[in-house]
């Protein structure tokens, strides 16, 4: 059997109360992602990979790869609102844990929100999951979104994340 990280991202763009954009993207995981996913598990080496104990989601534009790294991240947004978002890696960040369709185990995120604010964020291409809020951790997963996306002042993105092992 072949076992695979599976990772599914809803993005809804909000504007006055109402979903103007949304999206659902599969995650690609990354070569560093996957040592420390299998490092953590199997050989208890959190420290590594955590220099806390959560996650965080960001944005970049540009183009990723397999082997991009939170260091090569490209184009992260910076200002109007924009910062690294925190996903506790807790039953807070994740509090729902549940068989999904296929009958498999699954964790789904708590929604988070990054509104724009004195201005827009963006353009983006898509969305990241690292272990820290700067370049030091490491870069989990990624997903590239289906149209570049602007977050105009005043509007949210709302991410939320499904993940689980198959």
């Amino acid at each position: 059997m072949n076992s695979k990280w599976k990772c599914a991202w809803l993005f809804k763009q909000v504007r006055g109360g109402k979903i103007i954009w949304q999206d659902k993207i599969h995650n690609l995981l990354v070569t560093e992602g996957n040592k420390a996913i299998t490092d953590v598990f199997l050989r208890a080496n959190d420290a590594l990979y955590f220099l806390n104990t959560d996650f965080y989601v960001g944005f970049y534009r540009g183009s990723i790869s397999k082997s991009t790294v939170l260091a090569t991240i490209p184009g992260e947004p910076s200002g109007n609102g924009y910062s690294r978002t925190v996903i506790e890696r807790s039953n807070v960040g994740f509090p729902t844990i549940e068989l999904d369709d296929d009958g498999d185990w699954r964790v789904v995120s708590k929604e988070v929100t990054i509104t724009a604010t004195g201005g827009s964020i963006g353009p983006i291409d898509g969305g990241f999951l690292g272990t820290s809020s700067d370049n030091a951790g490491s870069l989990i997963g990624v997903v590239a979104t289906s149209v570049q996306r602007t977050i105009l002042s005043g509007d949210s993105m709302i991410i939320q994340l499904k993940a689980k092992i198959q």
